[in-house]
This record gives C-alpha cells, sequence and structure tokens, in this order.
C-alpha cells in the first residue's frame, strides 16, 4: 500500500470515528455494538479499520482525561459542546496525547476538514482553537 493509500485509509478511519463517536454521545450504543454497524458500512472497505477501531475504543475508555484536557482550554463548557465538534474534539485530543508519531498539524487539518464538511457553520473555528491550545501543550 502506498501512502496516498495509508492516509486515505486514516481520513476515513476518523471520518467513522466522528460518526460513531457521534452516534456513542446521543444513543450509549456500546463499542462492539458502534463497530459491528461500522463494519457493514459501503465505505467500510476505504478504513483503516485498526485505527477507527483504536480512535473509538480509546477515545470512549479515556473519556474523562479526555474531558478533562478539552475542558481546560475551552470556551463553552463540555455539555454546551455541538455533538459533531465534541466527537471530533474527542478523537483528536486522544491522537494529541497518545500518538506521539503523527504530526500535530495532521491531527488539526484532520479534525478542521472533517468538522467543516460535518460540523456548524463556524464550529471548526471552536475545535481549531482548542486544539491549538492542546497541541500548545503536547509533549511536555
Amino acid at each position: 500500500m502506498n501512502r496516498i493509500q495509508q492516509l486515505q485509509q486514516r481520513y476515513w478511519a476518523r471520518r467513522f470515528a466522528l460518526q460513531a463517536l457521534y452516534q456513542w454521545q446521543l444513543t450509549g450504543h456500546g463499542v462492539d455494538e458502534l463497530l459491528a454497524q461500522y463494519a457493514t458500512d459501503e465505505n467500510w472497505t476505504k478504513v483503516d479499520a485498526d485505527y477507527f477501531t483504536e480512535l473509538l475504543r480509546e477515545s470512549i475508555n479515556n473519556i474523562n482525561t479526555l474531558t478533562a484536557r478539552i475542558t481546560e482550554h475551552a470556551t463553552l463548557p463540555v455539555a454546551r459542546i455541538d455533538p459533531v465538534e465534541h466527537a471530533i474534539l474527542l478523537y483528536s485530543t486522544y491522537e494529541m496525547l497518545h500518538k506521539s508519531d503523527l504530526p500535530t498539524e495532521v491531527i488539526i487539518s484532520e479534525a478542521v476538514k472533517l468538522c467543516k464538511k460535518f460540523g456548524a457553520l463556524e464550529g471548526y473555528k471552536f475545535v481549531n482553537g482548542v486544539l491549538d491550545k492542546i497541541a500548545a501543550q503536547r509533549g511536555q
């Protein structure tokens, strides 16, 4: 597999993670149920399945740590953050804290791209601001 294909599969893993975390927030469905559901999606072959699974599981398993970090830098209480932006912040904050091999710029760029596609009109600015602040502490 070439580098372009890898990047595309990671994009789809993040996109699915966004959608699954959004669904999790609204329905409370369990991780295994969500994984089974998304594995039947018509776009599943485009996804880095292992990365999607990691993002979903670890974002939910580390919800308290991730929420604390988001809360530290957000201008809104977490309960008032739009569920799409919240989902993006969860998996992106996980990446910031646990995926030191990923460039900060890639994490933020992908988050903003997905937020522009699925989030509120100006939501990407909020997500970008929070992630910039988390990035400033990355590696400390």
